[in-house]
């Protein structure tokens, strides 16, 4: 419960006495990489959480399930006492990493919600995506060690595909949209507002503009509209891990 609240924590040595949240009066050009990169970790802490926690809570009783099929045990009735324990789980982790965050950071003056209900609501909702995903791969998989197998396999095209280290054109684009932590991370982004620290692009005499490190762009605009969005295409992903699930299960029946 306390990993994700720590590494929260530590990012505050990183960027020492920088408030990455807050657009100052005079704007920087590395101000909104920095808070991408700041959101992004807080995606990547729900990320390895959620993963970690429901990768083997389907896989490691398999036994157990197949014998209690044959008797009675069905399946919705099965993924909905893990769904209620590891939604128990992600509400309790969602409230101390939002803890984690109001403590260590200043709070963006956000124009479509509170900052505290809105990072506590988004992080809920990748924490419980990416335990839907987990839960999707503990189906999948044929053993324990093949569920920890898979973890940094799922969590590196969640990094890369995420929009924040590399920009995402053409095939990359269309991959970003199927990766969870790319949604997540554009929900922070327009609950603080990214695209409000960017500065104009400075030009010379010559008509030469000086590139910009980061440029405004509507993925993260600060609207309802793509707020909801996000957030909405975070519940898609749920219900299709969890759909897979189910399907998955099934096929294990013994007719």
């Amino acid at each position: 419960l306390i990993t994700a609240p720590i590494g929260i924590a530590l990012i505050n040595l990183a960027i020492r006495e920088q408030e990455p949240l807050i657009i100052p009066a005079e704007l920087e050009p590395g101000l909104a990489p920095l808070a991408l990169r700041v959101l992004f970790v807080f995606t990547s802490a729900a990320l390895w959480v959620g993963l970690s926690t429901s990768l083997q809570e389907i896989v490691k009783e398999a036994d157990i399930y197949l014998r209690e099929r044959l008797v009675n045990l069905g399946l919705f009735s099965y993924l909905g006492s893990k769904l209620l324990v590891l939604g128990g789980l992600a509400v309790i982790q969602s409230i101390l990493m939002t803890i984690a965050i109001l403590i260590g950071f200043e709070s963006p003056q956000s124009d479509l919600i509170s900052w505290a209900i809105g990072a506590g609501i988004t992080t809920f909702l990748t924490l419980f995506t990416c335990m839907s995903l987990g839960l999707m791969i503990s189906a999948m998989v044929k053993n324990s060690t093949q569920a920890n197998s898979s973890l940094p396999l799922l969590l590196i095209p969640q990094i890369i595909f995420s929009g924040v280290l590399f920009d995402m054109e053409g095939a990359g684009q269309i991959i970003s949209w199927l990766m969870l932590s790319s949604w997540s991370v554009r929900a922070f982004s327009s609950i603080v507002n990214v695209n409000a620290m960017v500065p104009e692009a400075q030009v010379f005499p010559d008509g030469t503009t000086i590139p910009l490190p980061f440029e405004a762009t509507d993925i993260y605009n600060a609207t309802w509209d793509n707020l909801g969005l996000t957030w909405t295409m975070l519940g898609v992903h749920t219900l299709v891990y969890l759909t897979i699930t189910l399907i998955l299960q099934k096929r294990k029946d013994i007719l």
